[in-house]
């Protein structure tokens, strides 16, 4: 049934994907929300919460707020804000509300840097699509306020955030993306690590790391991976002859016969029971999706899927 889910709970979505990507970068960033988003955010979709904090601050938007534009309002808090944290940089996180307004990101930065001296980005997630979708768009906002070729830099990850990889995340400095024009070896470690590299026009090499590691371990017959799809390519690269299936994007230049983009519950536990696969590579919060699946699981965790950690 279209939207059910007897099993999964929702996945992260793309407000979530940007702060992920922004997070240890030294911004003030500011979720345009009543308080919801934020709260998601930070409780349940950004593990380093927990240990390391980040200034990420809710907009507080009241109704009247929300329903007048009171943009002024939000330029005199985030100014505020600023003036009290030693912050490189401001970043705007859409959500909802915003979007259901028609906000002019486009103004909000005109009127954020006439009053303070620190640059601003805006992201315009519209928490309607997912984690993936909204790491792509906080990696562009990088790319068009602080990419220079200049500097030098031997390698940097895009895309191995804390929402792909859980605990082994790659945690890139804002210097680092000020020289990422300049890198020797850049690396789509994920679905938004590709796009990011597309909108930097560089080189690059899609590989995970996480993938590279259990590809010895995989027993011999017809595999299938639910991951992301840099996940899959990369066991493929190492030897492993598997099917991707995917929640999250598959582009065009990674797609195979047998792969699928999958949406619902039901479309994963027919291809499990019905597709004639010997092993799983999967998270392990999807295998009550498969009973009476008789064939090797192994578990490849996936926190934007499950919030496993």
């Amino acid at each position: 049934m279209k939207g059910l889910r007897k099993v999964l709970t929702p996945f992260a979505p793309d407000q979530s994907g940007a702060v992920s990507v922004l997070y240890g970068l030294g911004g003030l960033i500011v979720i345009i929300d009543a308080g919801g988003c934020t709260g998601n955010i930070c409780g349940f979709d950004e593990p380093r919460w927990q240990d390391v904090r980040s200034a990420v601050f809710s907009a507080g938007l009241r109704d009247m707020d929300a329903i007048l534009g009171r943009d002024k309002l939000l330029v005199s808090k985030i100014s505020d804000a600023s003036a009290r944290i030693d912050a490189s940089f401001v970043a705007l996180i859409g959500t909802p509300v915003p979007a259901t307004i028609a906000t002019d990101y486009k103004a909000l930065k005109r009127m954020l840097e006439n009053e303070i001296s620190l640059p601003v980005l805006t992201v315009p997630t519209d928490g309607m699509k997912l984690y993936d979708e909204g790491e792509a768009l906080a990696y562009k906002a990088l790319a068009d306020g602080f990419v220079s070729m200049d500097g030098d830099l031997e390698k940097i990850v895009l895309g191995k955030t804390p929402l792909t990889y859980g605990a082994g995340f790659e945690d890139n400095t804002l210097s680092d993306y000020l020289r990422i024009g300049a890198s020797t070896k850049v690396i789509a470690a994920s679905a938004s690590g590709i796009e990011a590299a597309k909108k930097l026009g560089v080189s690059y090499e899609v590989f995970s790391s996480a993938a590279a590691e259990i590809s010895g371990s995989i027993p011999p017959g017809k595999v299938l991976v639910c991951h992301d799809e840099v996940f899959g390519k990369t066991l493929r690269d190492k030897g492993v002859s598997c099917d991707i299936a995917t929640f999250f994007t598959l582009h065009d230049e990674i797609r195979k016969p047998g792969d699928v983009k999958i949406t619902e519950e039901d479309e994963f536990t027919d291809l499990v029971l019905n597709g004639g696969y010997d092993v799983v590579v999967a998270d392990e919060s999807l295998r009550p999706l498969a009973e009476g699946f008789g064939g090797t699981w192994i578990d490849a965790p996936f926190f934007a899927l499950s919030g496993r950690r």
